[in-house]
């Protein structure tokens, strides 16, 4: 199975290796079984969407998590979908879980909670974060 995209190749070759190929740039194999999650991200306002494979590693004496991201112009979108679920159904890759986190929305961790590694925030902290907040809630995209 191969998409030849301009300044793109994905082949899954007979032995289930994934590759990603770059022509200027470089390449990334892996084997199908490691990856874990894969999934095709909304279109931005740039008209782009994004493919996102999780390859996990985690036996060893050094798991690791490699992602890859691909950049899917908004006429490639179709064949994307129809390679991923292919990927999918030929390799039992598990259905993309719905993370309750993102449909929960934007929220602060409580400072009392022990994801905080200190307490309190400083007074830039507090801007960043008002600032950042109020960006992500007037974003349409």
């Amino acid at each position: 199975m191969k998409l030849d995209w301009p300044e793109f190749e994905l082949e899954c070759d007979h032995a289930g290796y994934l590759t990603f190929r770059w022509p200027r740039y470089g390449l990334v194999k892996s084997h199908v079984r490691h990856c874990s999650r894969l999934r095709l991200l909304p279109q931005g306002a740039d008209g782009l969407s994004q493919w996102v494979f999780h390859l996990r590693y985690p036996a060893g004496p050094t798991p690791g998590l490699l992602v890859v991201r691909v950049d899917v112009p908004a006429d490639r979108q179709g064949e994307a979908m129809q390679y991923g679920d292919l990927l999918r159904r030929r390799f039992e890759i598990p259905e993309d879980p719905q993370d309750d986190a993102e449909e929960s929305g934007w929220r602060r961790v409580p400072l009392d909670e022990r994801e905080w590694v200190t307490a309190p925030a400083s007074e830039a902290s507090e801007e960043l974060f008002a600032a950042v907040t109020a960006r992500v809630d007037g974003d349409t995209g």
